[in-house]
């Protein structure tokens, strides 16, 4: 819950609850509805009740005018004690002599409170009586009977400074314990929300980058919260990055040493046999530039690779899109790529069955994409004649285009590894097989930057399948 709407909701419920309990006090509903609270009980309702208590006396001594004996027996005492309390006193005189009273120093205390609050101060309070009821009857001897109710004005009025003390501590404590909990409930998220995104700032701030922030809290801190969790799956992805990339560095170095010292080594050789006259005949000498040669293709392929790697990291992959038809496109590829195939012996189709699509792509990046693949088959081609077909169809993610080879193929330990810069599948890493185990990792760059996915799988032909999948254009 929001901060604001708890403090809201506090603040009607400060002044709510401590009326509805000044209410059901006023209104005698405690003493009606809770009898624990004996003087709640006892003090209101004496108030509230002397005018029936008057009238409830007068109708027990009305009977007895004609017989006024009465009011000096032991039964005239046993009833009348219905009557009295610690604040209402019956009295009976004879010729204006006390008679009788029902007045008593002992004070029948309902509760602790009234102990404490009454002990010490009845005893120095001036003693005052008004009367309620008195009732005057003469006799046939000339003797006289007075029957009095009177109200013990010092102890009503004890007991309504004790009734006034005992409600206003109680009001006090009521009101202090409903300002506590009403704190209560607003700081303790507070404290818990505060302490959970101070634990985990914190340990981001130690480099624990693994702290996930789990927040389920609603209020006003989520966003704050889900900003911190984004915040580290960001510098967590950023270290993880930047932990890869030191890795490839490695990795390029070493590959890099690997695959140039090779044929460096080969071109000093044949160079070296030149200037020595090894290579005596023209044919031989023709062999050794030949040699030559394909060892400098070799390096140049690796160089510009590694440049086009370089570039993408640095600046990333820049798009320049463009409506193109799909089926026209493949077939510009088709045009520009046959001529490599049929060198090898081989033969390039292409198989498009659904009708004129549109993507929106960058045609360059696209054909590089295509051009690495395809020379793939080239260089991984088997003993049998080189057969590579291309189809494009439709499915609901959009297009799909499978690149289809009868080559060696791949194990599947190796086609969970393709795609990875520097991968190669001949763990020797042979350069009698033209490569840098860059090229598949680019189509994979370049296909993820377009929104599309790129994946390989083996095919029937125990040869290797890539296949593409991408949006496709939506004039809408």
């Amino acid at each position: 819950m929001k901060i604001r709407t708890k403090f809201i909701i506090s603040l009607i419920l400060i002044i709510v609850i401590p009326a509805i309990a000044t209410t059901m006090v006023t209104t005698n509903f405690l003493s009606d509805n809770l009898n624990f609270i004996h003087f709640f009980d006892t003090y209101y309702d004496i108030f509230n009740n002397f005018s029936k208590v008057s009238r409830d006396f007068e109708e027990f001594v009305t009977p007895y005018a004609n017989t006024p004996e009465f009011f000096l027996s032991e039964q005239f005492r046993s009833e009348s004690e219905a009557y009295s309390s610690s604040f209402l006193i019956i009295e009976v005189y004879e010729n204006d002599t006390l008679y009788y009273s029902s007045y008593s120093d002992q004070i029948q205390y309902n509760n602790i409170f009234e102990k404490i609050l009454y002990e010490g101060h009845l005893e120095n309070a001036p003693q005052a009586k008004y009367s309620l009821q008195h009732h005057h009857y003469d006799r046939p001897n000339a003797t006289s009977i007075d029957v009095k109710l009177l109200i013990d004005s010092t102890r009503l009025d004890m007991a309504y400074s004790l009734s006034e003390r005992v409600f206003l501590m109680l009001y006090a404590v009521f009101n202090v314990a409903v300002l506590s909990i009403i704190l209560s409930w607003i700081s303790n998220p507070l404290k818990r929300s505060i302490r959970k995104l101070t634990f985990t700032t914190n340990e981001i701030g130690r480099g624990n980058l693994n702290a996930n922030l789990e927040y389920y809290e609603n209020d006003d801190f989520d966003e704050l919260a889900s900003s911190i969790e984004r915040m580290r799956q960001s510098l967590k992805q950023s270290v993880e990055k930047q932990q890869t990339l030191e890795l490839e560095k490695k990795e390029i170095i070493a590959n890099i040493s690997h695959d140039l010292r090779t044929p460096i080594t080969s071109i000093r050789g044949y160079i070296q046999g030149l200037k020595d006259g090894v290579a005596r005949t023209e044919i031989m000498q023709k062999e050794y530039l030949d040699t030559i040669e394909a060892k400098t293709y070799m390096i140049e392929s690796l160089v510009n690779d590694l440049s086009v790697i370089a570039k993408y990291d640095q600046q990333g992959i820049q798009l320049n899109r463009q409506k193109i038809n799909l089926r026209n496109f493949l077939y510009d590829c088709l045009d520009a790529l046959e001529s490599d195939v049929k060198k090898m012996g081989g033969s390039l189709s292409l198989h498009y069955i659904i009708k004129d699509t549109h993507i929106l792509a960058d045609p360059e990046k696209l054909m590089r994409v295509f051009i690495n693949i395809i020379g793939n088959s080239i260089k991984y081609r088997s003993s049998d004649p080189l057969e590579i077909i291309i189809l494009a169809n439709q499915d609901d993610d959009g297009v799909f285009i499978n690149i289809s080879d009868n080559g060696i193929g791949l194990n599947e330990d190796d086609l969970n590894k393709v795609f990875e810069r520097f991968y190669r599948s001949d763990k020797s890493r042979n350069l009698n097989i033209k490569g840098s185990g860059i090229g598949l990792s680019i189509c994979k760059d370049i296909i993820e930057s377009h929104g599309g996915r790129i994946s390989a799988y083996s095919n029937d032909s125990k040869g290797l399948t890539v296949s593409i999948r991408l949006m496709a254009y939506d004039e809408e």
